[in-house]
């Protein structure tokens, strides 16, 4: 019998050194973990609350991510480094914040080979930016994909909401013209698993041979000022077990987590009526 792995995904966690109005569902989570025994701990992005903005919400996540049950590996969100500017146009993904993550938290983009699987980390905040970066994680990414092992990938931003060849869907999702270009390298490999955060909602389902596991937030959930985009508005974490029989995900609720949402403070974190929809 070949060896199992079991990954944590934890996403959206919006450690904030100013508010601590999420900080009991933090707690919650991290108590949780440090009684795991698992192989990785995946953060799926928005690790804080306004890393693009402020250092001490860096430094802040830095000390929640301290003291993992195990290696702990982090893509960026766009609380992280930022977005599109022309979709956020206050805090768009520059040098400085990319920069600023890689000195705080790690690697944008990673890969690890792991109990006969490749697990890659993709930064999907890079994506139609243009930066220089954009290119290089695509090639790289395209080098990654070059193995015979089944390949797990995770990200902040969900490829799609609904189905692959779906239309933009603004701040929600990568567009469709990066997400064509992934997609098409995965097709070049095995592909068994995308897991993203983002969406503060959990969703698993099945396009082809690939799971699609959108991840829990782990601080809030969006009540009225989030479209409906499937799947349940609960907080929690996702467990991947790997193995040579292929990979299983399943939700777990850990103990003393409550649903807030985060509208009764959304004036206080998001003062500008122009991000009043982008809060996820």
């Amino acid at each position: 019998m070949g060896s199992v792995m079991r990954v944590i995904q934890i996403s959206d966690t919006h450690i904030s050194a100013e508010h601590a109005f999420f900080d009991r569902n933090t707690r919650a989570i991290k108590a949780w973990l440090l009684g795991q025994t698992c192989d990785l701990v995946i953060h799926t992005g928005d690790v804080s609350m306004d890393g693009a903005g402020a250092a001490a919400d860096f430094e802040a996540s830095g000390r929640w991510l301290a003291d993992m049950p195990c290696e702990t590996l982090c893509v960026p969100g766009n609380h992280d480094v930022g977005d599109l500017a022309s979709i956020k146009a206050a805090q768009p993904v520059d040098d400085q914040r990319i920069a600023a993550w890689r000195s705080a938290i790690g690697p944008d983009y990673w890969v690890r080979d792991r109990a006969g699987w490749r697990l890659i980390g993709l930064d999907a905040m890079l994506l139609a930016t243009g930066h220089p970066d954009e290119e290089r994680q695509f090639d790289w990414l395209e080098q990654q994909l070059r193995t015979s092992l089944p390949v797990a990938i995770f990200l902040h931003k969900p490829l799609f909401v609904d189905h692959p060849d779906e239309g933009p869907r603004g701040y929600w999702t990568v567009l469709p013209e990066p997400r064509r270009r992934i997609l098409d390298l995965m097709g070049r490999a095995d592909v068994k698993l995308v897991a993203s955060g983002h969406l503060h909602i959990h969703r698993q389902l099945r396009h082809g041979a690939i799971d699609y596991v959108w991840g829990p937030a782990a601080s809030f959930v969006v009540g009225d000022s989030q479209e409906p985009l499937g799947g349940e508005r609960k907080l929690g974490v996702v467990e991947h077990v790997f193995s040579v029989d292929g990979v299983t995900s399943r939700f777990i609720r850990p103990d003393g987590l409550e649903d807030l949402t985060i509208d009764p403070v959304l004036h206080i974190l998001y003062p500008s009526p122009a991000r009043d929809e982008q809060v996820a």
